[in-house]
């Protein structure tokens, strides 16, 4: 069964407009991980604010907060493991979350502040375009979720309804109620943090059935809801920059979820720069930005990209999974060297089949889930 087909997904004209949960933090600097700590005790929601229907525009409601000084390095470096493991624990996939969605709204079995936010997470599904640009990123980047505290500081009378993959993951939760003690069903998608490979979620079909009861698909999604958020929180923690590290790049790890033919499916990024000069770099170089990403959709498979821009250098790596995608692939070579030469670019380029050579995961990665 295909969820939320390409023609069916609701516009943000569409959604009644919400008054949203208040953020998880309003983030500078440090702060960041003494909010993630404080969401972790506290589940980042305040009952006290309900999500409501409102025919003007929607704004963020925040309660003025007090911030203690600043942590020392080591109170820092405790919450950042605490937020971690938390996270780590309770963290699920977007794609399945999405796919249940489209069932509950066909099943007519949430609450009206429900349905409402599950329309607006649908909003956040962007259809598969051939004619996907650098504007398109851009837009993505900012609208994943990882800058809604550090954007709610800078601009605390803005809505991000609409915007925001976090703020959309926030107001749902609090719309379905507390989720249940139990991690939301389906597989768990690999971890992310500071350096790993990049990994897609592959398109998800609905678990719930379209009989099942308002309570049962009330606890499933917001078990979900929850995986999803603390998924997200490990992006925001992967995007920090890590201080026993003080030479390693700037690097922002997102993600994009994408209405493929099969259902959800959720793309990873990770956009790098290095700072220039610095280590291992002559100081009249211009800064080195990467990219790397990762998609699995049909009829492509599994694809991962690595991409370096130093001046007016291009190189690209791509691994594919499929022989036949990697042969059309190379085929295209040509085409996009003459593309990049047209914007005064040149192409270094190598396709790869099969899967990316796996980096040896770093000590403290890796959690035991069995208990």
């Amino acid at each position: 069964m295909k969820v939320a087909p390409l023609t069916s997904i609701p516009s943000a004209a569409l959604v009644p407009a919400l008054t949203p949960v208040r953020p998880v933090a309003r983030v500078v600097g440090g702060e960041l991980l003494r909010e993630m700590q404080r969401a972790v005790e506290a589940d980042a929601v305040d009952p006290a604010l309900p999500v409501e229907g409102s025919g003007q525009a929607a704004q963020i409601k925040t309660a003025p907060r007090q911030a203690p000084a600043l942590p020392q390095t080591q109170d820092q470096a405790l919450a950042l493991a605490t937020a971690m493991r938390s996270a780590l624990t309770r963290q699920s996939g977007l794609a399945p979350l999405l796919a249940d969605l489209g069932q509950a709204l066909q099943a007519q079995a949430l609450s009206p502040p429900a349905r409402a936010a599950a329309l607006q997470m649908l909003t956040q599904l962007v259809p598969l375009d051939p004619k996907v640009g650098a504007a398109d990123i851009k837009r993505a980047l900012k609208g994943s979720g990882l800058f809604l505290e550090a954007n709610l500081a800078a601009h605390p009378e803005a809505s991000p309804l609409g915007s925001d993959l976090k703020a959309a993951l926030l107001i749902l939760r609090q719309a379905l109620g507390p989720p249940p003690n139990r991690r939301a069903p389906g597989a768990t998608p690999r971890p992310p943090y500071g350096g790993a490979p990049t990994s897609a979620q592959r398109a998800a079909l609905p678990s719930l059935p379209l009989e099942a009861g308002a309570g049962a698909i009330g606890e499933t999604l917001a078990a979900e809801t929850q995986g999803a958020l603390a998924h997200l929180d490990l992006l925001q923690l992967a995007s920090l920059p890590e201080p026993e590290r003080p030479g390693e790049p700037t690097r922002w790890m997102f993600e994009t979820p994408l209405q493929t033919p099969q259902g959800p499916s959720v793309a990873q990024f990770e956009i790098s720069r290095d700072g220039g000069g610095g280590q291992g770099r002559e100081d009249d170089r211009e800064p080195l930005w990467r990219a790397r990403f990762s998609v699995d959709f049909e009829p492509v498979g599994p694809v991962d990209a690595q991409l370096a821009f130093e001046g007016d250098l291009a190189r690209v790596s791509l691994w594919v999974a499929r022989g036949p995608i990697a042969d059309r692939l190379r085929a295209a070579q040509p085409a996009l060297a003459q593309a990049l030469a047209a914007a005064n670019l040149q192409l270094e380029m190598a396709v790869h089949s099969g899967p990316p050579p796996a980096p040896a995961t770093p000590s403290g990665r890796l959690l035991d889930q069995s208990a």
